[in-house]
């Protein structure tokens, strides 16, 4: 996602120390200075460019926290010596007890990203924060990890310096995305921010504006709440007067200010009804990468990664169904990669943008991408699927239009209007029963019995108790369950899937009977069949196959085994 940027000899600088110690040779090659002592020795003399540092505090770098060999003097020479034959134009000067190295202006990297700092605030002074962006970003790609690598305590001023430097420039990066209005990114780069330096107030109240700016009011609150922690915890304070007055804003506002719309955005509809999934939303707010979204047939994938898209506050949002073969161009922002089969497919369309978020929506569990994170969503909660239910308002509720006009219409008696709700309360109960939790079920269901009179919903929904009858009602949607089935090549794990549907709960033995295969193939088979979400391990060696897909195989195994066989198995 967001390589290395490789250093331009035109623009790089001489000597690098914002990390472990590189140098460049005139031609923007890297010249090999030996590593150890004689490093060490350049790196302190850089610590200190165009000043004298006498050998004595050479020699305590060097052998830092070691017994000091009485060759040191004669040894430090030599190391001189190594560093003057490898470095070009006789940057090592030398005079009675003391050495120092000549370092022309922007020659070394942390005199360069003070100076490009200096710029980016500068620009952003002026309003131009697009540039300011440009010239930071420049900066921050001069670090390669702790400045001053290997020297102790002789440069810890100079480290902490270009440490508050290094986050300060984070903080100047998120002002200009800011500025642009590109609140997801300067939430990207503040939450990393506050959670390396949580008392830092500044970087906090940032991150509640951006917060605020795409309508995400809770996170803002939560985020005041960690930063008080913070400060309370460690420095026995309170927030101070900046972090306060905004919070206080927060809470006085109306909570239901929109969240800013995507300038562009190419992204279908979001689902009507959207229930549940809350843990899952929390984990992509804010998130950058690549996160994979896998699960099932119908147990809401797209739904779930619109409803992220909602509220993730990216200015550019796009959509690509890769099974319709549309053409795609790697973009910023927000990227949604629907019906993803293998991991190659989605590689080729990241874009090389650290800020960015992709989501992978795949059917199975896909593995070789380098990716922030990973979701598998399973089948609601009981109560998840209840509010899924209620949401269609198609039981339980007044039947303004089902030809109903006064106790007497078509023969209803006088008080029969309990009797019809007890019976709707009824159907509900089948209904989510028979879904076991899974979104497409409860929609698909619905939608079989939607407009239908009383009576007939409960004479449909009174099938679904049997297994076969309930096959039936969801025929629908079970033929999406047909792919999977397909992608299990071999025969015998197409057969153990049918028959695991015979079984509440199954081991790799008993799986090994069904497929008529050691049990080594068969735990294989069992993997795939959980790489394909097909089946959990619902305790340690106890498998299932899982809701919805039961009565997928179910189907199969009438459809392909006789009957006699079928009883064999269940009993």
């Amino acid at each position: 996602m967001n390589g290395h940027a490789a250093h331009s000899p035109a623009l790089s600088p001489a000597f690098r120390v914002l990390g472990p110690l590189e140098v460049d040779g005139p031609d923007g090659t890297q010249i090999d200075v030996g590593g150890g002592k004689p490093a060490t020795v350049l790196a302190l003399l850089l610590l200190h460019r165009n000043a004298w540092v006498s050998t004595d505090q050479l020699i305590d770098a060097v052998w830092s926290g070691r017994d000091v060999p009485a060759s040191a003097q004669n040894n430090l020479k030599t190391y001189v010596w190594q560093l003057r034959r490898t470095l070009p134009d006789d940057r090592i000067e030398s005079r009675s007890g003391a050495y120092r190295v000549r370092v022309l202006s922007g020659e070394l990297d942390a005199d360069a990203a003070s100076a490009l700092g200096d710029e980016a605030r500068a620009l952003l002074a002026r309003g131009s924060a697009a540039e300011a962006v440009t010239v930071v970003q420049r900066a921050l790609d001069l670090w390669r990890g702790c400045p001053y690598d290997g020297l102790a305590d002789d440069a810890a001023s100079a480290v902490d310096r270009l440490t508050e430097l290094h986050r300060t420039l984070r903080e100047d990066l998120a002002d200009a995305h800011l500025a642009l209005g590109r609140p997801s990114e300067a939430i990207a780069v503040l939450r990393v921010l506050t959670d390396e330096e949580p008392l830092r107030e500044l970087a906090w109240a940032r991150l509640m504006a951006a917060y605020r700016l795409v309508g995400r009011r809770h996170d803002a609150l939560s985020a005041y709440q960690r930063a008080r922690t913070a400060l309370v915890r460690d420095l026995g304070i309170e927030p101070g007067a900046e972090l306060t007055a905004l919070h206080l804003e927060i809470i006085n506002e109306d909570p239901r200010r929109p969240i800013a719309a995507p300038v562009s955005s190419n992204l279908p509809p979001r689902v009507t009804g959207f229930v549940g999934r809350e843990s899952e939303l929390e984990a992509l707010r804010g998130a950058t990468g690549v996160v994979t979204i896998d699960g099932m047939p119908g147990i809401g994938k797209t739904a779930f990664a619109l409803e992220a898209a909602a509220l993730s506050g990216h200015e550019t949002q796009q959509y690509v169904d890769l099974r319709a073969g549309q053409a795609v161009t790697p973009t910023a922002g927000l990227l949604i990669l629907d019906n993803v089969e293998h991991a190659d497919q989605a590689r080729r369309l990241l874009p090389n943008d650290p800020t960015a978020l992709v989501l992978v929506i795949s059917r199975r569990r896909l593995s070789g991408l380098d990716r922030s994170g990973a979701i598998t969503l399973e089948v609601l909660a009981p109560s998840e699927a209840a509010q899924l239910l209620d949401s269609t308002q198609v039981v339980g509720k007044a039947r303004a239009t089902s030809g109903w006009s006064g106790e007497a219409q078509a023969g209803r008696r006088p008080g029969s209007a309990q009797a019809t709700e007890v019976a709707q309360v009824g159907d509900a109960a089948r209904i989510l029963a028979a879904a076991q939790g899974h979104p497409g079920a409860i929609r698909h269901l619905v939608e079989r019995v939607r407009n239908r009179q009383p009576w007939t919903v409960a004479r449909m929904t009174a099938q679904l108790a049997d297994q076969a009858g309930r096959c039936h009602a969801l025929a629908g949607l079970l033929v999406r369950f047909d792919a999977e089935y397909q992608a299990l090549a071999m025969q015998p794990t197409q057969q153990l899937y049918r028959r695991c549907s015979t079984a509440e709960q199954f081991d790799l033995a008993q799986a090994a009977r069904f497929a008529g295969m050691r049990v080594d193939d068969a735990e294989a088979m069992v993997d795939q069949l959980m790489d394909l979400n097909l089946v959990a391990e619902s305790a340690p060696g106890l498998f299932e196959l899982l809701p919805i897909a039961r009565d997928h195989a179910y189907r199969l195994l009438q459809a392909t085994e006789g009957r006699r066989t079928i009883a064999e198995l269940v009993a």
